[in-house]
């Protein structure tokens, strides 16, 4: 009986340090999609001169989880709130975007995205995404330094936190 409980402590936490762990893989990986957001949105906007909300409809559908989520709330905003500008359906979706733990400074920025997107004509909206992207990509190389430097610490510290607790009750 000691022996289950004691695999169910060391399974317990071995499962949250690894938890924590893939926070930080999952945070790289949405700022990644998130920078794919913008280059389709560069291009929908630049080349092919699509409207933002068609634009977003066709990210949506390219691009699942965060991304998908956050362009779900701001199409859903559009559609209930038809006289407001895009920028507060942008701000609405950064609310659920701010639930997949993405770091304050991705969404400041794309918090300042938001506000020039739609009021500004095709090459200063084409800018802001540029720019905007160049600062998430510096956010995506510090996000996958964290996690390199993290996944093992956090992944061993679980099963070590387990067997500390172990020596404890033992």
């Amino acid at each position: 009986m000691q022996f289950i409980g004691a695999a169910l402590i060391m399974l317990a936490c071995g499962m949250m340090g690894l938890t924590v762990a893939r926070s930080y893989v999952s945070q790289a990986e949405n700022i990644k999609q998130l920078i794919t957001m913008l280059q389709l949105l560069e291009t929908e906007i630049g080349y092919a001169r699509t409207a933002l909300p068609e634009a977003c409809r066709r990210i949506s559908a390219q691009l699942p989880g965060a991304v998908d989520s956050f362009l779900t709330a701001v199409l859903e905003h559009i559609h209930a709130h038809p006289g407001e500008a895009f920028g507060d359906g942008w701000h609405a979706g950064l609310g659920r975007l701010g639930a997949w733990g993405l770091p304050a400074v991705v969404l400041n920025d794309l918090t300042v995205l938001g506000e020039a997107l739609g009021v500004s004509d095709v090459e200063d909206q084409r800018r802001h995404l540029q720019v905007t992207r160049l600062r998430l990509e510096d956010a995506y190389r510090q996000a996958e330094q964290e996690w390199r430097t993290n996944w093992k610490l956090w992944s061993y510290l679980g099963f070590a936190a387990g067997l500390l607790i172990l020596l404890l009750i033992f």
